[in-house]
């Protein structure tokens, strides 16, 4: 069935692509939910006829202290992981412009990379993570899927990874569930797929 749903969706993708031009798909849901699996399947599926780019929002996010996990919360947790605003200026509006875009991805445990990604305005742009649907982001997107996935599920996969600490696990989940509370993410998607 799941397979089936990604034959469709890449199907559709193929409907949509215009010959040198560039084809957004967002694929968001919580942490954990299988997004990554997803993207990876829905790229194999676009491969044959275009080269889909891969970009992961884990190269964006920002990990908080426990002091700002503290003190912030909802909205301005949201923002301190993830800035939203800066992720469309600087990566989404050149390439929906025809430019390319160069960022420095940053790693959750190491800190920023050295070494520039320089994404291209042309084919399939798969970009998985959380967030990728935000209300800001939506008008530059072409398609979109939340992976939804129930919480315990996620949870034990968050904790399964390997981290120096897992004390951010409970803050994050609560600011991603604010956030897709707020956006209506799962209704204003295009397409809603079981990470399970």
């Amino acid at each position: 069935m799941w397979f089936e749903q990604i034959q469709r969706i890449a199907k559709l993708a193929q409907v949509r692509y215009q010959q040198g031009k560039l084809l957004v798909i967002a694929v968001d849901g919580c942490g954990g939910a299988g997004k990554s699996t997803l993207c990876h399947a829905l790229a194999a599926q676009i491969g044959p006829w275009a080269n889909p780019q891969v970009l992961k929002l884990d190269e964006f996010y920002r990990p908080l202290s426990a002091e700002q996990r503290s003190q912030l919360q909802q909205l301005q947790a949201r923002a301190a992981y993830f800035n939203v605003e800066a992720f469309r200026h600087n990566v989404l509006r050149p390439l929906n412009g025809g430019l390319s875009a160069i960022y420095k991805p940053f790693h959750w445990l190491e800190g920023e990379n050295d070494q520039a990604v320089e994404l291209l305005p042309e084919g399939v742009l798969i970009v998985d993570g959380v967030f990728s649907f935000s209300k800001p982001l939506r008008d530059m997107n072409h398609l979109s899927i939340f992976v939804d996935t129930p919480l315990h599920v996620r949870k034990q996969r968050l904790l399964a990874r390997p981290q120096l600490d897992t004390e951010w696990v409970s803050h994050w989940q609560a600011t991603e569930s604010w956030h897709h509370q707020h956006e209506h993410t799962p209704t204003a998607v295009d397409f809603v797929l079981s990470g399970t």
